[in-house]
Parts: C-alpha cells; structure tokens; sequence
C-alpha cells in the first residue's frame, strides 16, 4: 500500500528509513516530502502557484 511521506516523520535515532519500496536517508526524505506537497491526486505534479504560464 502506498503511505503519503507527508503523513510520516522521520523518527529521531535512526540513518535511513523504508517507505514505499525505497530507502531514504534523513536528507533524502526531507526533499522528497517537499517534492509530494505539490502532487495532485493522482500523483502527478501540478503547476507550482508562482511559475509562469
């Protein structure tokens, strides 16, 4: 089953973490939680509110 990494934190103590198939470090998680606040959905990106058309 597919887990939204923003309904997840990064527990303290530990290197890496295992979520939906793929391992992150602490790093690693941080950035993909920013990238998914701008998936739809359906999990494609949408349009950011300040890019030009």
């Amino acid at each position: 089953m597919y887990r939204k990494l923003n309904d997840i934190d990064f527990p303290e103590g530990i290197k890496t973490i295992f979520v939906n198939g793929r391992l992150y470090t602490k790093k690693q998680f941080n950035d993909a939680k920013k990238r998914d606040k701008f998936r739809d959905g359906s999990g494609r990106f949408k349009k950011h509110p300040l890019s030009r058309a």
